[in-house]
């Protein structure tokens, strides 16, 4: 059992160290990504680096080519506004489904992550205003307690955060997105549902046309 939990966490290790490389864009598309060299980095066996390449592969951001060694997943700058759209679809059902049951305290959070985009904004620090962004509208994701819904939109973000580490790093939310999630923020208090999911869709169409102007 001990030793099942060790390559598990092994396994798990890995799988965030390469996970985040790929997400903040350390990691290039086509880059080879060679086991027995990764292992050596962190300090483990190739086996759980193995598995976490295979779990990546699952997930889309790596690709083995037949009888090759894994590589990192090709990516395009206009990959963005192909992921925002079921993205933002997603996020409003979760909105939808928060917004009845939604707590003061979730409240709260959601109010301090748009403080802290704001205060972001003004630095012009970007990569901080997307953390607060994704932090804002995570709070309704987990109000909505449903864990296939996470699952996507986890999958999906992952995906975003890498595309805008290559190619989108100097954008990030703006002063026009605090303001919609203003309107996110008052659906919630009212537990309006469906005034929730609208306001959250509009802020992701917003985001999705701009991702067009880049491209």
């Amino acid at each position: 059992m001990d030793s099942e939990r060790s390559v598990t966490s092994a396994r798990d290790v890995a799988y965030a160290y390469l996970r985040n490389g790929l997400m903040e864009g350390y990691r290039r598309p086509g880059e080879i990504l060679d086991d027995a060299t990764i292992a050596q980095e962190i300090s483990v066996s190739r086996t759980p680096v193995r598995e976490a390449l295979i779990q990546l592969e699952r997930e889309g951001m790596v690709t083995t080519p037949p009888r090759r060694r894994p590589k990192v997943a090709e990516a395009q700058p206009d990959d963005l506004a192909l992921i925002i759209a079921p993205l933002g679809t997603l996020h409003a059902l979760a909105a939808q489904l928060a917004a009845p049951s939604a707590t003061s305290d979730d409240v709260a959070a959601m109010r301090a992550h748009n403080a802290e985009l704001l205060q972001a904004v003004r630095d012009d620090d970007f990569g901080r205003a997307r953390l607060a962004d994704m932090a804002f509208h995570r709070v309704l994701v987990r109000r909505a307690g449903n864990r296939f819904l996470t699952s996507s939109i986890e999958s999906l973000e992952m995906h975003t955060s890498r595309v805008v580490s290559l190619y989108f790093h100097n954008r990030g939310p703006d002063g026009q997105s605090a303001r919609e999630h203003d309107e996110i923020i008052q659906a919630v208090v009212d537990h309006d549902g469906a005034g929730a999911a609208r306001a959250t869709r509009d802020n992701y169409l917003r985001g999705l046309s701009l991702a067009g102007e880049d491209t």
